[in-house]
């Protein structure tokens, strides 16, 4: 089953806007993989780090895709594998608006705990023992005045 996903624009927090390009090819993309994965990191502090899949990751990599310039700020990483760097505000709102229903909300969202540490405030919102928390749950984790990468991949 395939759905149309419309280009978002991205607005990071700078202010600079960047419009949606004429759409790479969804086609091409979803002929040669099936396997979407995202993931978010926090760039100071690296035991903030999560990752899912799905349609959620689908609709993410399409948006970065759609987005993606030279000299802008969402980089092609390799072949359907595309990153932004945002501050949370930005992240947030990117993360919400990809798809048009609110079903991705209880999404699964893995915590990736490299070195058993947890974020504090992780910690206090989901418990020291999850390691599967719903997206909704992973974007009210996300601090405005930090740094985030955003990485979408295709397989």
């Amino acid at each position: 089953m395939s759905t149309a996903r419309e280009p978002v624009e991205v607005v990071p927090s700078s202010g600079v806007s960047i419009p949606p390009a004429p759409a790479p090819s969804d086609a091409a993309t979803d002929a040669e993989g099936r396997v979407y994965d995202v993931e978010l990191q926090d760039l100071d502090d690296r035991t903030f780090h999560l990752r899912w899949g799905g349609e959620h990751a689908a609709a993410i990599l399409a948006a970065l895709r759609h987005a993606h310039r030279n000299r802008g700020p969402i980089r092609q990483v390799e072949w359907g594998s595309y990153q932004a760097v945002l501050d949370g505000a930005a992240a947030r709102r990117l993360l919400g608006s990809v798809l048009p229903d609110q079903g991705w909300y209880r999404q699964p969202v893995e915590i990736v705990a490299h070195t058993g540490e947890r974020r504090p405030a992780v910690v206090a919102r989901v418990g020291p023992a999850n390691s599967v928390i719903a997206l909704a749950t992973a974007l009210e984790l996300l601090e405005d005045g930090r740094r985030y990468s955003v990485l979408a991949d295709v397989y």
